[in-house]
């Protein structure tokens, strides 16, 4: 039967809930911080109008200032300008009055200016002339030495050519006997060419001869070692061609059997007596399989039960016969168990042993990471319900692993439990009577409150989140096999997840926790049952003959800022340890699936790149054959052009000695010519008659460059008598009518020194004007300076209790073991009231506190959003001082403290699934408590309070509230 207290008590359990969130709600309202920053900044202080009213008064004077000073700059400027126009006037009359004078005087001088010009030019024109006079005597004279010259040319000329008329038979005979010695010279030149064409052609023959006879036995060598290299590679080919047979490995793939899980399980027996139950937040009796998004999820929930055999059409592919035909993959379904073919290892009386445990943990690892993948890749609108507000929605979520570090988390929380006598129906919490310090939440945070430490500093400024909880069933087996555990425990996390899919607005605490996208790593712990546990009332253990576990799953990781690239990245850190599960996660797959290797021959056909390779020498050989063939026939081709060459040169100096003999005979020849008509005194007319023309030419060219010469020794007299003439009448002219330049000039520099003067006064009173305009705003500077100061002082002392605002005075620190009292200002006095409103220092307060009073930790500011702190911005609650009796509580020992500053802690608590077998209670409200706290910072004078004089009280509820944090809900059923 179903447990008659199981409605009621759920029915407390949502009222509880009920009143915890709106206590909550309560106290989030009372510490609201953001609603003070607006009356803050509402109000203006006595000081602000004080510095606004100065800062404008400056504005205005500086202006003035500024006005007066533009104003005498330009009076000045003005003055300036009417001066120089007044001197410019008076130095223009001036320089008029000088021309009209200067004029007057030329016209009176223009008589004996025009008789000085006529001399100077009569002058000029007479020293000319002299010059023009002299220049025509020398060039006459060339000229007539020219013409002298000439003649005595011709004479000579004259008397030569009646000489050679006189000798010309002798000259005739001289001259016949040189043609006769140079016709001799040439018919011995022409023999002798013809003598050496005939050697070089001879020889050439010859060479051609002996070149062919070479060049045929080279090619019949060449041949004959080109015919032997092309068989030797037609042998390596054919050779290289053939097939033949190897030893080879083959890679034979061999998949094992694997089950899959049953969805269209029947269980009418059970379906009769009680129906289907889930528990899932808003109901608060059975779910109906229609409310199902999915309905094939409602058939997961039977699993719950610790054995298969309710299961009327249990499936041959969903059973399993060993621990290697368990699935991985964890897809929706049941699996059955047959005890008649279990071939796995048996489990001792004594329970699981270390080994079991790391297979079941495996298992289970593998289980949750499938849950999480499929769901997100097939059921995205789960996902997504419950990752909206993280900043994963449509992010895949990251894989589970269990290391050392999570194995530590497991073991350390399982001790615990079977210390605390906690039971399967009960979560690692304070409310299960264990100290907090023995929570899941609590080991949890030993172990990774450092890294979270680390994580804090590393984002300075952002919300780290802290995503940690823990999920809860229970495991038995009818058979002490392992496989019927694994069975058991697949079927029951199958309810556990699947079944709570309900649909995107009623997912069910436990597969919420494990979809949470902050989650990274799992400790998987096993607590074997003592007897009183299993014998329970409620306690879902059917079969006591064999040991029973509560299994529990603490899920931790981290979430930054709600930033999907950073939360990643640091999961994603080799930061949780070392997997100690690869081993046996890896000798399923292996057995599921693996590669056997099985020897064998194959026959191969070599590939013609086979064929290329296997014959590469040979074809080698042969393309070196070939070369060296006609590298053979390039040598001898190359000795035979040297040679020929070698006789061409020969040939070319037998020529080239002909040719020099000939020239000889020749040269011999014209001398005996010479020397008989110079013996004879005959002349050579022609060379004679040059030889005149060539000194007559170089008279002519000598007398041309003294003509030259002579030009420009005129040209420098008559220039020398012009400059010379000039000067002397520019002299006369002056002396006569003097030069009135050095006055002009004189005048002009006087105006350029009153422009020069009025510039240096006006630059003057612009630089006694900007000096007189920085030291006045220089004095409203520091005069301002002195107001700020004066106002962050009045800040440092002002303590806001509600909507009042007190500025507190100086009040010395009691040196004793009392409190003082804070004393608040009062306007005792006239001047006090006079001073009312005004900006006044007021000295920071001090607090005394006995030596036994510590710090009381700020009230938290309390969320029921699941796994969200409060945001970094929000003001905080101020540190009071309280007596040592005086401390915090929150929930589930998530408010932890670590140098004085807060962990934000999101926990969760699910109570277990193996319950009754009547129905399905809901789960808890989910509630998280999420805490934010900045540290307080030091040796400040002030601190803004932005709670009521309440605080105190508050806090005390918030704390009281927090012990309330977490209801909770099971299954439960009978033997």
């Amino acid at each position: 039967m179903r447990n008659s207290n199981t409605n009621n008590w759920r029915s407390t359990a949502l009222v509880a809930g009920a009143i915890l969130t709106a206590g909550v709600v309560t106290t989030t309202t009372t510490t609201n911080a953001h609603a003070d920053d607006s009356q803050n900044n509402a109000q203006v202080s006595t000081n602000q109008v004080t510095y606004d009213q100065v800062k404008a008064t400056a504005e205005q004077q500086l202006a003035q200032l500024q006005s007066a000073n533009d104003s005498k700059e330009a009076q000045q400027a003005t003055a300036n300008e009417q001066s120089n126009a007044a001197d410019l006037a008076q130095t223009n009359a001036q320089i008029d009055q000088l021309k009209a004078s200067h004029a007057a005087l030329e016209q009176q001088q223009a008589g004996a200016i025009a008789q000085a010009q006529a001399s100077t030019a009569a002058s000029i024109e007479a020293q000319t002339s002299a010059a023009n006079a002299e220049y025509q005597q020398q060039i006459s004279a060339q000229q007539q030495n020219e013409a002298t010259q000439r003649a005595a040319n011709d004479q000579r000329y004259a008397q030569a050519v009646s000489q050679a008329a006189a000798n010309q038979q002798v000259v005739s005979d001289i001259e016949a006997q040189y043609q006769k010695s140079v016709n001799e010279a040439a018919s011995a030149q022409t023999s002798q060419n013809q003598a050496a064409t005939d050697d070089y052609n001879t020889a050439v023959a010859k060479e051609n001869n002996a070149y062919q006879g070479k060049v045929s036995a080279q090619q019949a060598t060449n041949a004959e070692n080109i015919k032997n290299a092309e068989a030797s590679l037609a042998t390596a080919t054919a050779n290289a061609s053939k097939s033949y047979d190897v030893a080879t490995t083959n890679n034979v793939v061999v998949n094992g059997r694997v089950t899959k899980p049953q969805l269209n399980v029947e269980v009418p027996d059970y379906v009769k007596n009680y129906g289907i139950h889930l528990e899932v937040r808003g109901y608060n009796d059975g779910i109906p399989v229609s409310a199902y998004t999915h309905p094939e999820f409602a058939n997961t929930y039977y699993g719950e039960y610790p054995d298969s055999s309710i299961i009327t059409n249990q499936a041959a592919e969903s059973t399993p016969h060993d621990i290697s035909e368990m699935p991985l993959d964890f897809q929706p379904g049941l699996l059955s168990y047959d005890a008649n073919n279990d071939h796995s290892e048996k489990v001792s009386a004594n329970g699981l042993t270390a080994n079991q445990i790391q297979v079941l943990r495996a298992l289970a690892l593998s289980w949750e990471n499938g849950f999480r993948n499929n769901v997100f890749q097939n059921y995205r609108e789960f996902y997504n319900a419950v990752n909206k507000n993280n900043g994963f929605a449509n992010v895949a979520p990251l894989d589970l692993v269990s290391t050392d570090l999570t194995d530590k988390i497991a073991d350390q929380v399982a001790a615990n439990r079977a210390k605390y006598n906690v039971d399967n129906n009960s979560h690692t919490i304070q409310q299960s009577g264990m100290p907090k310090d023995a929570t899941y939440s609590s080991i949890i945070n030993n172990v990774t409150g450092n890294l979270y430490n680390s994580l804090a500093s590393e984002f300075s400024g952002k919300i780290v989140y802290s995503d940690t909880n823990e999920n809860l069933t229970t495991m038995q087996a009818g058979t002490p096999t392992l496989l019927n555990y694994a069975i058991n425990l697949f079927n029951s996390m199958q309810g556990m997840y699947y079944g709570e899919l309900v649909n995107p607005t009623h997912i069910g605490g436990h597969a919420n926790n494990l979809l949470r996208a902050g989650v990274r790593a799992v400790g998987i712990g096993f607590q074997k049952l003592t007897d009183e546990m299993a014998i329970k009332d409620g306690s879902g253990v059917s079969d006591r003959s064999n040991p029973s576990y509560a299994v529990t799953f603490d899920h931790t990781g981290f979430n930054i800022n709600h930033e999907v690239n950073a939360t990643k990245e640091v999961l994603n850190r080799n930061i949780w340890g070392t997997s100690t599960v690869d081993a046996q996660l890896n000798a399923i797959k292996s057995a599921q699936h693996h590669v056997d290797k099985v020897a064998g021959t194959k026959t191969v056909t070599p590939s013609a790149e086979d064929i290329q390779k296997a014959t590469a020498n040979e074809q080698q050989n042969l393309a070196n054959v070939k070369a060296q063939a006609q590298k053979a026939l390039d040598g001898l081709a190359g000795t035979h052009q040297a040679n020929l060459a070698k006789l061409e040169q020969q040939y070319n100096g037998a020529k080239a000695q002909v040719k020099a003999n000939y020239d000889a005979a020749v040269a011999k020849a014209a001398s005996v010519r010479d020397d008989a008509l110079k013996a004879n005194g005959a002349v050579d007319l022609q060379a004679y008659k040059a030889q005149l023309d060539n000194a007559y030419q170089s008279l002519v060219k000598a007398d041309q460059v003294a003509a030259q010469k002579f030009a420009a020794d005129r040209d420098a007299k008559i220039a020398n008598a012009k400059t010379t003439e000039n000067e002397k009448l520019a002299a006369k002219v002056a002396e006569l009518v003097p030069s009135i330049e050095p006055q002009i000039q004189q005048l002009q520099a006087q105006h350029q020194a009153v422009v020069a003067h009025g510039n240096e006064v006006l630059n003057a009173l612009k630089a006694e004007n900007k000096a007189a305009y920085d030291k006045l705003e220089e004095e409203f500077n520091v005069r301002l300076a002195t107001i700020q100061q004066n106002e962050a002082a009045k800040k440092a002392s002002e303590v806001r209790l509600g909507d009042n605002k007190v500025i507190l005075p100086s009040t010395p620190v009691a040196n004793n073991s009392k409190v003082a009292t804070v004393a608040f200002p009062a306007a005792t006095n006239r001047t006090q009231a006079q001073n009312a409103g005004r900006v006044q220092t007021v000295s920071a307060p001090s607090i005394v506190r006995t030596a036994t009073q510590t710090p009381v930790a700020p009230a938290p500011v309390v969320a029921t959003v699941t796994g969200n702190a409060v945001n970094g911005n929000a003001v905080q609650a101020p540190v009071v001082s309280q007596t040592a009796a005086v401390t915090a509580t929150t929930n589930n020992g998530t408010f932890a403290t670590n140098n004085g500053a807060q962990m934000p802690v999101a926990v969760t608590a699910n109570k277990a699934t193996k319950t009754d077998n009547s129905k399905k209670s809901a789960t808890k409200a989910d509630v998280t408590v999420a805490k934010k706290q900045a540290p307080a910072k030091k040796s400040e004078s002030s601190q803004k309070v932005n709670q009521s004089s309440m605080s105190i009280v508050a806090l005390a509820a918030t704390a009281l509230l927090g012990t309330l944090g977490i209801t909770y809900s099971s299954k439960k059923r009978h033997n």
